[in-house]
Order: C-alpha cells, then structure tokens, then sequence
C-alpha cells in the first residue's frame, strides 16, 4: 500500500511540464468553444478567431490546435459546469493575463459581427469565475470592440 502511494506521489510529482501547458491550452480552448457554441451556430468566423488564437497563445501548430478544439467540445460536453475550466486558468495565469483571456472571448463572441445574449451572459459569468470584477469585464469588452 505505501510503495503504491509512494509511486503514485513520484508520478504526480514528475508529470512534465508540457501535460500541465496541454491543460492549460485545453482549459482556454474549452472556454472559447463554450462561447461560440452559446448562440446555437457553429460560426467559421468565430473557428478561425479560436484557431488563431490558440495557436498565437500556445505557439501550436494548425492540426494541433484543431485536435485541442475537438477534444475541448468532447470536454465541455462532458462537464457539468465551467469550473473545471476556469480554475485552471486562475491557477495557471495573473490577473492581467485572465483579463486578456476574457478579451479573446469577447473577439470570438464577436468574430460573426453580432453578439448574442446568451454569448454575453457566458463571458459574464466565466469572467466571475475568472476572480474579475465588473469593470474589468466591461474594459475587456471596449479593449475586444476597439481591436
């Protein structure tokens, strides 16, 4: 029972660093399909948003990026709220790289010309999740419109 617990301790402990980056990038991808797929449409707009910028984000090639977004919807769909997403990016960025996150999902809600409610009640509520306050939230939405 120990050398099990021992091993699985060593295991956790040297998990590499590229799983936990693969977590991360999951988490965001995950956060970024929810958005698009809240209007009911599958926009080519809005894909192409998410593709460019995961792959800016995460330096990651092309086919990359869209294996993470298909495991991303897997994911969500799956999941039973956001948490599971968004705890992981508090854990993994600062303040000011979750408000930047928060603008990419404001450009992806955007990426079809047209936000829907229901888009912007989602970024609303995984900006809560996010730790950011309201205005923080709106600044992000004028930084997304403005760029």
């Amino acid at each position: 029972m120990i050398n099990k617990l021992k091993q699985i301790w060593v295991q956790a402990s040297a998990s590499p660093k590229a799983s936990k980056q693969h977590d991360v990038a999951l988490a965001v991808a995950a956060l970024m399909t929810e958005v698009m797929r809240m209007d009911g449409k599958l926009d080519a707009a809005e894909q192409s948003h998410i593709v460019s910028k995961l792959e800016t984000r995460f330096a990651l090639g092309s086919a990359e990026v869209h294996r993470l977004i298909e495991q991303a919807g897997r994911e969500t769909e799956q999941a039973l709220d956001l948490h599971q997403f968004t705890s992981v990016v508090v854990k993994s960025f600062c303040t000011e790289e979750r408000i930047h996150i928060l603008v990419e999902l404001w450009q992806v809600a955007m990426a079809d010309g047209h936000i829907d409610p229901y888009e912007e009640q989602l970024i609303r509520r995984i900006a809560e999740l996010l730790g950011l306050h309201h205005s923080q939230f709106i600044q992000a939405k004028i930084s997304a419109s403005a760029g």
